[in-house]
C-alpha cells in the first residue's frame, strides 16, 4: 500500500463482484451528460474537485491489503482531460469502455470534456469503475456535477460519510440461512420443467478480446408516447417492454424461429430494501442481479411485457435478487491468479443473457436547463450478447447497447440493434467502434 493511504472498509459482496469483473475484463462505467453549451476548465476541474470532497469512495481506490482488496483512500485527484470533437463526429463510448484507470494515487476515475468545436454544445464524460458506481448513483452524481457547475461549490456540501456495505444491512429475514434455502426452493418450484435456456450459437463463451461496439438509440415525442401507451395496453411497465423487446431481438437472431427459452438479466436497485434504507445519492454499489429465463415465441408476444415485470417484482419481492452474490459464492474467490481464473470459468459457465439496466424517468429537478440528455452504460460481459440500458430523461428514452466484437461479429450487433430500432420505432443515433492497437482482424 502507497505511502499515506489508508484503509477505508473492505469490499462487500457486490462490490467484490464487480471488482473481479474488472480484472478479468472491464467494468468501466460510462456516465455522460450532454450539454448546450461549452465550459472553461478551470470550472470543470473546480466542480470536479467539489464531487469529490462530497463522495469518499471517490477519493478511493481498491487495493489487496492482507490478501482481501479493500477500498484505500489515496488522496489523489479525479483526472481531467480535454478532448474536442469535430462537427457531427460521434462520442466514442466504445473506446471509454475500455480505457484504462489512472494510476495511483488516482482515484479509478477520470472526466472527460468533448467540446464540439464550432458549436456551443459539449458532451462531459465521467469514466469510473463500476465497484463503486451504479446507474442510479451515476444519476445523482451526474446530476450532482451539473449543479456545482452551474451553482459553485455551495451546492455540494463536503462529506466524510463513507457509505455503508449494502449486505451488511438487510433484514434478518433475507439473510439467514433458512431465508435461503426458502429462496432457492421456491425458484427450483417455479422453473421446474423448464428446459435448459438456449445459448446464443453466434456468441463465443470465453472470449476476452474486449472490442466494444456501442450504439445509441433515441426516441421521442409522439414515438415516445406510443410505446409507453403499447406498453400500458398489455398491462407492462416501460421496463418490462424494454426486457421484451431485447429478447424478442434476440430471438429474430437466430435462423429458425421455433419458440425457445432465453435469459434475461435484471439489475436492481436495493437501497430501500436494506435497513434502515440507504441513502439515494451517495456514489456505491447497491444493486442485486436477477437471470431468469423467459418463453419467447410467437404466442407470447402480446404478454412477455407484462410477464417480465411482474416476475421481476416477484423475484426482487422475495429475496432472489440481493441472494445472487450469495448463490454465486464470491467471498471464495481469491484475488490471485489462480482465484481470477476461477472465476473466470464461473463466469463463463453462467447462462448467456442480455442484461438490461434501466432507470424508468430520471428527475430532472434542480438540474441547469442547459443538461439536455443523462446517459450510463458499460461493456458487455463474457456472458452477454449484449448489455443494454435505458433511461428517459426531459422526454427522450435513449437505449444504449453495448456487445463485443471478441464474441459477437459485428454484423450480428448491427442486425440486433436494428432489430430494437424496429420494435421499439427509435432513431440508431451513432454507433462507435474500437479494437485496441495490435488486436487482430476479425477475419483471422
Amino acid at each position: 500500500m502507497a505511502a499515506g493511504a489508508r484503509v477505508v472498509r473492505a469490499l462487500d459482496p457486490a462490490e467484490r463482484y464487480f471488482w473481479l469483473l474488472g480484472e478479468i475484463g472491464s467494468v468501466n462505467a460510462v456516465l455522460s451528460v450532454y450539454a448546450e453549451r461549452t465550459f472553461e476548465e478551470g470550472e470543470l476541474a473546480g466542480a470536479l474537485a467539489a464531487l469529490q470532497r462530497r463522495h469518499p469512495l471517490l477519493r478511493a481506490r481498491v487495493e489487496v491489503v492482507d490478501g482481501e482488496p479493500v477500498f484505500v483512500s489515496t488522496g489523489g485527484e479525479i483526472p481531467l482531460s480535454i478532448e474536442p470533437l469535430g462537427p457531427g463526429e460521434p462520442v466514442p463510448v466504445a473506446e471509454m469502455q475500455v480505457r484504462p484507470h489512472p494510476p495511483a494515487p488516482h482515484p479509478l476515475a477520470r472526466l472527460v470534456y468533448l467540446p464540439i468545436e464550432g458549436e456551443d454544445r459539449s458532451v462531459l464524460v465521467l469514466v469510473a469503475h463500476h465497484v463503486f458506481v451504479d446507474g442510479n448513483a451515476a444519476r445523482f452524481l451526474l446530476t450532482q456535477l451539473a449543479q456545482v457547475i452551474e451553482g459553485g461549490d455551495a451546492a455540494l456540501g463536503a462529506s466524510d460519510h463513507v457509505p455503508p456495505p449494502l449486505h451488511d444491512h438487510f433484514p434478518e429475514s433475507l439473510r439467514s440461512p433458512r431465508a435461503v434455502v426458502e429462496i432457492l426452493g421456491a425458484v427450483r418450484d417455479e422453473r421446474s420443467g423448464q428446459p435448459a435456456p438456449s445459448d446464443f450459437p453466434f456468441h463465443a463463451r470465453g472470449a476476452r478480446g474486449l472490442w466494444p461496439q456501442h450504439a445509441i438509440l433515441t426516441l421521442e415525442g409522439d414515438g415516445l408516447s406510443s410505446f409507453v401507451a403499447q406498453a400500458k395496453a398489455t398491462g407492462s411497465t416501460v421496463t418490462g417492454a424494454v426486457g421484451a423487446v431485447m429478447l424478442e431481438a434476440g430471438a429474430a437472431l437466430f435462423p429458425t424461429d421455433e419458440p425457445r427459452w432465453l435469459c434475461l438479466a435484471s439489475a436492481t436497485d436495493l437501497r430501500p430494501r436494506v435497513e434502515p434504507p440507504l441513502a439515494l445519492d451517495d456514489a456505491q454499489i447497491a444493486i442485486g442481479m436477477l437471470c431468469t429465463p423467459y418463453m419467447v415465441s410467437e404466442a407470447t408476444r402480446d404478454t412477455l411485457a407484462r410477464t417480465i415485470g411482474e416476475q421481476i417484482l416477484r423475484e426482487v419481492g422475495r429475496g432472489e435478487s440481493h441472494l445472487f452474490y450469495r448463490v454465486a459464492r464470491i467471498g471464495t474467490y481469491a484475488p490471485t491468479e489462480a482465484g481470477l481464473a476461477a472465476f473466470a470459468k464461473w463466469v463463463d459457465a453462467t447462462p448467456q443473457n442480455i442484461t438490461v439496466s434501466s432507470l424508468g424517468i430520471i428527475d430532472d429537478a434542480g438540474a441547469p436547463p442547459w443538461l439536455r440528455r443523462l446517459t450510463t452504460t458499460m461493456p458487455a460481459g463474457s456472458n452477454q450478447l449484449a448489455f443494454v440500458t435505458s433511461a428517459t430523461y426531459r422526454g427522450e428514452l435513449v437505449i444504449n447497447v453495448s456487445t463485443d466484437s471478441a464474441k459477437l461479429p459485428e454484423e450480428v450487433a448491427d442486425r440486433f440493434v436494428a432489430e430494437i430500432a424496429a420494435r421499439t420505432g427509435s432513431r440508431l443515433e451513432q454507433t462507435t467502434r474500437y479494437r485496441p492497437e495490435g488486436s487482430p482482424s476479425e477475419e483471422s
